[in-house]
């Protein structure tokens, strides 16, 4: 639980519980993952297409890396009306550490927020696309578990003898990145300061 101290000192006021909103899978690995990635850094997760759907309670955060219908589907759902990760701060010089020399996100980028990142990128669903993108020798999967989604990147990318990182919450920066950035995201973006 996260504490937030007033102005001027004095005890801490309790704000309510900061749960991760993801989109939920059929793919039991990913709920796990992101359970897990919840867990990791102090809050709590529901998710939006299975169970434990978010039920209006707490300071949901929707966990999507970019724009797209089901982002703006957990954003109306959402208590904490923040961008997806790739807006927020330092989440792209996150991915730039990495050193990959391909990033696959899932796709398309219908708003072209992914492309104006600069990094070289190849979609799952979308142009340039990971069936046609050069074979490097380090990519990352730019995705939150080790689901579906990651297992495609995997299938379709696997003509090339790459080495391809593992997702985002198998990652302990990320973890830590998370932990650090959370609290700027609830001063930016809950709506009962």
């Amino acid at each position: 639980r996260l504490l937030q101290r007033p102005a001027g000192g004095g005890p801490c006021m309790h704000l309510p519980a900061v749960i991760l909103l993801f989109h939920g899978s059929r793919d039991h690995q990913h709920n796990e993952q992101a359970k897990a990635l919840a867990e990791a850094v102090g809050a709590g997760y529901a998710f939006m297409e299975t169970e434990p759907r978010f039920a209006g309670e707490g300071l949901a955060i929707p966990m999507f890396i970019a724009d797209g219908e089901d982002y703006r589907k957990a954003l109306a759902a959402a208590t904490v009306k923040s961008p997806p990760l790739l807006k927020w701060p330092g989440f792209v010089d996150y991915l730039r550490s990495l050193g990959a020399r391909l990033y696959i996100f899932h796709g398309p980028d219908a708003t072209g927020e992914v492309k104006a990142t600069g990094i070289p990128v190849a979609f799952l669903y979308g142009e340039p696309n990971v069936d046609a993108a050069p074979c490097v020798d380090v990519a990352a999967p730019v995705v939150l578990t080790r689901g579906y989604i990651y297992k495609k990147i995997q299938e379709r990318y696997g003509r090339c003898k790459t080495k391809l990182l593992p997702p985002l919450a198998e990652q302990p920066e990320f973890i830590k990145y998370l932990r650090e950035t959370i609290p700027t995201i609830l001063k930016h973006h809950y709506p009962y300061r």
